[in-house]
């Protein structure tokens, strides 16, 4: 686990083995978002932060309210009511903000999207409300995949692949390329295969990048954009305009 993540063994272990159980109990998949180890590394954004995204979410974007919504009808997720827009996880809120980022800066169609860190699937199913594409596929570790291939069949998506080993064989070059702050949060030497290997031949990408594991080596954001410069337009921001913020990093390539 140490050889891919920073995420120290004392929360990962816990957090993916909520993703196994999950995976093979139909019982525990019910609540799975709910349970405290898995709420530690994913399923954790607050109400507050909610209420920030649904202030910089374009107002078109809560048309398919219904649709998007189906992201918490499984795995039992914490649920707030927030005004205009009724019961909803403000970790699906997030993702809607990330779905309005990704269509305002690259349009609705893609081929074909990879995303570092898939997770449970959420983001994935949330894309598919807004942006068509013909193949999606998702990087985890192995105990990640297994639990968002389960949640991921449960709805009606374009062709879905998952990968967590053997990524050397992979040799396409995507239409974007996502990460919901995993790139940020592995080591310097899978963050600098993933460059070579993936973000720098993709066409666009857009990656949620935080400095919270600086002291382990990891790639500040300054030098990932710098790396990055070489072969993209690349543009970046401070998330909710605060400056300690994560940063959201895009590019198209040159």
């Amino acid at each position: 686990m140490s050889d891919t993540w920073t995420l120290q063994d004392e929360a990962a272990t816990p957090y993916l083995n909520v993703c196994n159980y999950a995976a093979n109990s139909d019982e525990f998949f019910k609540q799975f978002k709910s349970h405290p180890a898995y709420r530690h590394v994913l399923e954790h954004v607050s109400f507050e932060e909610g209420q920030q995204y649904l202030k910089e979410i374009d107002i078109d974007y809560l048309d398919k309210l219904e649709e998007v919504k189906e992201n918490d009808s499984l795995g039992s997720p914490v649920i707030y009511e927030y005004p205009s827009v009724g019961e909803i996880s403000p970790t699906t809120i997030r993702y809607i903000k990330n779905t309005s980022d990704i269509i305002n800066k690259f349009g609705t169609s893609f081929d074909s999207i990879v995303e570092i860190g898939g997770g449970y699937g959420g983001l994935c199913k949330v894309l598919s409300s807004f942006i068509k594409f013909e193949q999606y596929l998702l990087l985890d570790l192995e105990e990640c995949n297994l639990l968002s291939r389960k949640y991921l069949s449960h709805f009606n998506l374009p062709t879905l692949s998952y990968r967590s080993e053997e990524i050397d064989e992979i040799d396409e070059n995507f239409d974007l390329l996502i990460s919901n702050y995993a790139f940020s949060e592995c080591h310097k030497e899978v963050q600098q295969d993933y460059i070579e290997r993936f973000i720098k031949k993709s066409n666009n990408f857009y990656i949620m990048h935080n400095n919270f594991h600086l002291e382990l080596g990891t790639i500040p954001h300054e030098q990932f954009v710098e790396i990055m410069s070489d072969t993209h337009n690349v543009e970046w921001y401070d998330e909710h305009g605060i400056h300690d913020a994560p940063k959201i990093i895009y590019g198209s390539i040159k």
